[in-house]
C-alpha cells in the first residue's frame, strides 16, 4: 500500500499537488492510506466515487513485474497480456467485456493507457511501461468525460517515479531461468530545496521459453535455438524544478530500445487450412505439434522496436485555483520480421515496418479549496501521424502499406457539490471531435508497390457525459452510483483489399450504470469495496480475416453493427487479522454476450460445408452463436503477506498469490484451438531485508504450476492458424540495494 509519506513523490509525478498529509499509522495497526488521482486530483481510494484498483510501488516488487502482463487479473473483470503473435510487446487489455487484441495501428484501443498524464494512442509497445514506474491504476468503467476517447473498457493510470528531494541510490540485479539476467539503477541528486534531478536505466534479457528444434539441411543448429527471449534496454531522466512558491515543473524524458524475439506460437492450423493441406497440421489434430513450447521454424524471427517518450508537467497554484499544463511526444519505429506459419517450410513469411508518432497537450484549471464546490475545466489538442508497411513471402513476395494523420481536439469540465456533508452531486461532460486523413496502398508483387495509393478522409464528433453521487455514511463507508458514456473512435480499415472495403467504420460508443461502496472496518483493518455495473456497447469494431470477395487470397474487414450487453459485480477485500499479516482478494463475476451482430464473417454464402455462411446473426442461439472474445464468467485473486520479524533486526517477508480466470475464446470466431479452459496460476516470493534496511534477497517463482494457458489464437482466412501462450513456470532470484538519506 502507498503509504501517505509517498503522497508528496505521487503529487509531484501527476502534477497534482495539495493534498492534505495524515499522521503515519503504526506499521500493521491499520490499512494505509492510498491516494489515486482517478479523477485528476490526488484523493484517497476510498474517497473516490470510481471502480479503481491501486497497484503500489511496494506490491510491484513483491510481483517482481517484468511488464504490464504481470498486472493480469490485478483487478476483477480486467485482465491485461501480450498479444503473443508479432509486435509481442503490444498490450491486450480487456475490462468488463471489452477491449481490443490486435496491432492494426489503424484500430484504436478500448482501454487506454496514460503515463504522467500522457496518453497513448496505440497498443504497440505498451507493455514496456513499467520502467520506473510508483503506481499504477486500473481504472474500470467507461473514463469518456476526463480521460476522453478510446476508454470505453477503463483506464491504465501509470505514474512514474519523480526526483527525491534527497539523495539516493537503488540498484536492482536478477537472474532466472531460461537465461533471464536484469539490471536497474537510479539515482537521485538534488541540488537544492527547488531543483533535483533523477537518473534510471534498466536491462532485460533471456533466452526464451520456446526451443526451436529445426534443423537445416546440412544437420547444423539453427541461428535461433531458443524463441520468444526478450532484451530490452531503456534509459530514463526527470528533473523537478520549482522557480518559484507557485510554479513547479516536472520534466521527463525516455528511450527505450527493444530488440526481443518475436512471436513464441505454434502452428494451430485446421485440417481444411492450406498448410495442413501441405502437410503441416496443427496443434490438436492428428500429426500436429503436441507441445506448447517447442518450434520448427526454418525463418529468423524478431521484434524490434525503438521509442522515444518526452513530458512536461507544469503545475502553476494561484489563489483558490490550480493550472495544470501536461506536454507530451512519443515516437516510435518498429522492424519486425517472423516465421508466420510457424514451421520448418518455407510457406509464409513475412517483415513489417511501422512508425509511429505523436503530440498532445493539456491544459486544466481546477478548483484547490475546501468549499463545497469542486471543479475541473480544460481542453486537448493531439495529432498522431502513423505509417505501416508489411512484406509477404508467401507463393510471391507482396508489398502492401498505410499512413494515417490524426488530429483531436476536446474541451471538458466535471463538478461535484455537496448538498450536505454527507451527500455530493457529480457532473460532466466533455466535448471531442476528431479527424483522420487515410491512404492504403492495395498489397500488390514488390515490383509494382506503390501502385497510386486509395484515400479516404472522415471526422467524427460526439459528447459523453457523466452523472454520479455519493453518500458518505459514516467516515468509514461511502455509497455511490453513477451514468457513464465513452466512445473509441472510428477508422479506416487497413488491410483493405479494395476502394469499397476500406470504409470508414463508425465510432463504438458505451452507456454505463454502476453502483458500490466503499466501506473500512474493524478499526481500519479490514476494507471492503463492492461494484455492480450494467454496461452497453453499441457498433463494436470487431475485425477478423476471411477469403477476398474477389475470391483469391484474403482480406481483412471490420463488422461495425455488432452490439453486447455486459453486466456484473465485483469485490475487494483487504484484511490484517493480525500485526504483520496482509491478505488481498478480489472477485469479479462477468455475464456478456453479443445482443445483435449480423454480418457476414465467412466471406461465402450459406451452403452445406458453410453453414454459417452469409450474413446472418451471430448473436442467437444455436450452432452459429458467437461468444465475445475474452470474456470469462469469472477472475479472481488472492495474495497473502507476512513480516517475520528477526531478533537481529532483519525480516523475512514470505508472499504467495492465487488467481483463477474461468474458461473463454480468444478470438472473434470461437475457433476451437484457441478456447481456453479455466484455470489458475501461483505465483511466490521470499524476501529477506537486512537490518539496515539497505539491501534486501527475494527468492522467486511465477507460474509454478507451470499451467500453459493460450493469450490467443489468429485463423488467417483458410491459409494457416496460429496458436500463442503465456510463459511458463519462470523462476530466480534478485537483489535490491539502496543506499542514501
Amino acid at each position: 500500500m502507498l503509504s501517505t509519506a509517498s503522497l508528496a513523490a505521487l503529487v509531484g509525478a501527476t502534477a497534482i499537488p495539495g493534498a492534505a498529509q495524515a499522521q503515519t499509522p503504526a506499521p500493521g495497526s491499520e490499512i494505509e492510506e492510498v491516494v489515486v488521482t482517478a479523477r485528476m486530483r490526488a484523493e484517497s481510494l476510498q474517497e473516490t466515487p470510481v471502480a479503481v484498483t491501486a497497484i503500489t510501488g511496494a506490491q510491484i516488487e513483491k510481483m517482481v513485474v517484468q511488464d504490464l502482463s504481470d498486472f493480469t487479473r490485478a483487478a476483477p473483470n480486467f485482465t491485461i497480456e501480450g498479444v503473443g503473435a508479432i509486435h509481442r510487446n503490444a498490450s491486450v487489455a480487456y475490462s468488463r467485456g471489452i477491449g481490443y487484441q490486435g496491432v492494426d495501428q489503424a484500430i484504436d484501443p478500448s482501454v487506454g493507457i496514460a503515463v504522467d498524464g500522457v496518453f497513448y494512442t496505440r497498443n504497440i509497445g505498451a507493455l514496456q511501461s513499467t520502467f520506473d514506474i510508483q503506481q499504477v491504476e486500473l481504472l474500470r468503467g467507461p473514463q469518456g468525460t476526463l480521460f476522453g476517447k478510446n476508454t470505453t473498457g477503463g483506464v491504465v493510470n501509470i505514474t512514474t517515479k519523480q526526483p527525491a528531494d534527497h539523495y539516493t541510490f537503488s540498484a536492482l540485479a536478477r537472474v532466472g531461468n531460461f537465461g533471464r539476467v536484469d539490471a536497474s539503477m537510479a539515482a537521485d541528486l538534488p541540488v537544492n530545496d527547488r531543483l533535483s534531478f533523477r537518473i534510471s536505466a534498466t536491462s532485460q534479457y533471456s533466452d526464451g521459453y520456446m526451443h526451436n528444434l529445426y534443423r537445416a539441411p546440412n544437420g547444423l543448429n539453427p541461428s535461433e535455438e531458443w524463441l520468444a527471449g526478450d532484451d530490452v534496454k531503456a534509459v530514463r531522466g526527470a528533473v523537478k524544478w520549482r522557480p518559484t512558491d507557485e510554479l513547479t515543473l516536472n520534466l521527463s524524458a525516455a528511450y527505450v530500445k527493444d530488440r526481443s524475439d518475436s512471436v513464441g506460437g505454434v502452428n494451430a492450423s485446421f485440417p481444411t487450412d492450406a498448410l495442413s493441406r501441405a502437410g503441416r497440421p496443427g496443434f490438436g489434430f492428428p500429426g500436429g505439434p503436441t507441445d506448447p513450447f517447442v518450434a520448427m521454424r526454418n525463418f529468423p524471427s524478431g521484434d524490434y522496436q525503438d521509442t522515444w517518450a518526452g513530458t512536461l508537467n507544469a503545475t502553476y497554484e494561484g489563489q483558490g485555483y490550480r493550472i495544470v499544463s501536461i506536454s507530451g511526444i512519443v515516437r516510435s519505429s518498429n522492424l519486425s520480421y517472423s516465421d508466420f506459419d510457424v514451421t520448418d517450410l518455407a510457406f509464409f513469411e513475412t517483415l513489417a515496418t511501422k512508425r509511429h508518432k505523436q503530440l498532445s497537450q493539456e491544459v486544466r484549471i481546477e478548483s484547490a479549496t475546501d468549499g463545497p464546490l469542486q471543479w475541473v475545466a480544460g481542453g486537448y489538442a493531439g495529432h498522431t501521424d502513423w505509417d505501416t508497411t508489411q512484406i509477404f513471402f508467401l507463393a510471391s513476395v507482396t508489398e502492401e502499406g498505410a499512413e494515417q494523420k490524426d488530429k483531436t481536439a476536446a474541451g471538458f469540465a466535471q463538478f461535484d457539490f455537496s448538498l450536505t456533508e454527507q451527500l455530493t452531486l457529480t457532473a460532466g461532460g466533455r466535448y471531442t471531435w476528431q479527424e483522420k486523413e487515410f491512404t492504403r496502398f492495395l498489397q500488390v508483387p514488390v515490383a509494382q508497390f506503390p501502385r497510386p495509393p486509395l484515400r479516404a478522409a472522415e471526422e467524427w464528433s460526439d459528447f459523453t457525459y457523466h452523472l454520479g453521487a455519493n453518500y458518505q455514511i459514516n467516515d468509514d463507508a461511502m455509497l455511490y452510483g453513477s451514468y457513464s458514456t465513452g466512445f473509441k473512435s472510428g477508422g479506416f480499415n487497413s488491410r483493405a483489399a479494395t476502394a469499397s472495403a476500406i470504409g470508414p467504420f463508425d465510432p463504438e460508443k458505451a452507456k454505463a450504470w454502476e453502483i458500490g461502496l466503499k466501506s473500512d472496518w474493524w478499526d481500519r483493518r479490514l476494507r471492503l469495496n463492492l461494484a455492480a455495473f450494467w454496461n452497453k456497447y453499441e457498433d463494436l469494431q470487431v475485425s477478423i480475416f476471411r477469403p477476398a470477395a474477389s475470391g483469391t487470397g484474403e482480406e481483412q474487414v471490420v463488422a461495425n453493427n455488432a452490439d453486447e450487453r455486459a453486466r456484473g459485480v465485483e469485490v475487494e477485500l483487504t484484511v490484517l487479522p493480525v500485526p504483520n499479516l496482509t491478505l488481498n482478494a478480489s472477485v469479479g463475476y462477468l455475464d456478456a454476450e453479443y445482443t445483435s451482430f449480423v454480418a457476414n464473417l465467412t466471406g461465402r454464402p450459406a451452403s452445406a460445408t458453410n453453414p454459417c455462411g452469409g450474413t446472418i446473426d451471430r448473436s442467437q442461439k444455436g450452432p452459429c452463436y458467437l461468444e465475445p472474445t475474452r470474456v470469462p464468467d469469472w477472475t479472481s485473486r488472492i495474495d497473502a503477506t507476512y513480516d517475520i520479524e528477526l531478533a537481529g533486526g532483519g525480516r523475512i517477508s514470505p508472499f504467495v498469490a492465487w488467481s483463477y480466470e474461468d474458461a473463454h475464446f480468444t478470438d472473434t470466431l470461437n475457433a476451437p484451438q484457441g478456447f481456453q479452459k479455466a484455470y489458475h496460476v501461483w505465483d511466490a516470493s521470499l524476501t529477506y531485508e537486512a537490518p539496515s534496511g539497505r539491501w534486501q534477497a527475494t527468492l522467486w517463482g511465477k507460474n509454478l504450476g507451470d499451467v500453459a494457458h493460450r493469450l490467443s489464437v489468429v485463423p488467417t482466412a483458410g491459409v494457416l492458424t496460429q496458436l500463442y501462450f503465456a510463459e511458463p513456470r519462470t523462476y530466480g532470484v534478485e537483489l535490491r540495494m539502496v543506499l542514501g538519506e
